[in-house]
């Protein structure tokens, strides 16, 4: 099964997920240095919409990560000088998801590579991922807005289903903006079709996914801990990564058949 053997691949490069893993690190040391530890246990669940490299940020729905645009956000006060670390974590964020995605396509690919492959991949990409993101951010808080209006929470669900559709839709969309080493609209055919050429390997992937990463959501809101925060910060790098390496095998079949 292509699970395992993306957790294989893994284990012979497990230096991937030390990325993932500094990166929330910092930026939760970071975000608690400037507000603490604040929220409380409760039963939630945040459904990722985010590809790429693995932050706890994206399980969360308190903001506690600096990494989060949501840090800007939080019901306690902060320095004027927390938007430009908010904004200089997203930037490093970009970055580092150019790296990884890299790094994900030469462990796929069985390809040798080096670090100044990697630096190159993260420079020749992560603008192109700070405007998803915008684009990301800022639909997501129009639609909604728009759906609740007029439609209460039945609006709010209804937004839900239409983001986690749109991600199913082009779940391949940051892969292939980093392997086609192209742009943001030129990616959003390719990765469809690669999609389509994929999909019935592709979608049970995506349920795992979804259904591990929830699980791991839930967990950490109920158990809402500065301990629980940090353990899950290693254990989501490890499994998302290994579930993101088998979607990356896939594409890289799925190019050879397109």
């Amino acid at each position: 099964m292509i699970v395992f053997e993306a957790f294989k691949k893994l284990h012979r490069n497990i230096i991937l997920i030390i990325y993932p893993i500094i990166y929330d690190l910092v930026s939760l040391a970071i975000g608690m240095s400037i507000v603490g530890f604040y929220g409380k246990n409760l039963v939630s669940i945040r459904m990722i919409l985010e590809m790429g490299i693995p932050s706890v940020s994206n399980l969360s729905n308190i903001p506690l990560l600096v990494n989060d645009i949501g840090f800007l956000t939080i019901p306690v006060e902060i320095p004027p000088i927390t938007l430009a670390i908010t904004i200089t974590a997203i930037m490093i964020g970009a970055f580092l998801q150019g790296c990884y995605i890299g790094y994900l396509s030469f462990i796929a690919k069985d390809v040798k590579f080096n670090f100044k492959q990697l630096f190159k991949t993260g420079m020749g990409s992560w603008i192109q991922f700070i405007i998803l993101e915008v684009i990301i951010f800022l639909g997501k808080i129009g639609v909604t807005a728009f759906l609740a209006i007029f439609f209460g929470i039945i609006g709010v669900f209804a937004s839900l289903v239409f983001f986690i559709t749109l991600r199913i839709l082009f779940i391949y969309l940051e892969f292939t903006m980093v392997v086609d080493r192209t742009g943001l609209v030129p990616a959003i055919k390719s990765s469809r079709n690669y999609l389509m050429n994929s999909l019935m390997i592709t979608l049970p992937l995506v349920l795992v996914m979804y259904i591990v990463s929830s699980l791991i959501s839930l967990f950490l809101h109920y158990f809402w801990s500065p301990l629980v925060v940090i353990g899950l910060i290693f254990v989501y790098a490890y499994i998302m990564t290994a579930i993101q390496l088998a979607l990356m095998m896939v594409l890289c079949k799925s190019k050879e058949m397109t």
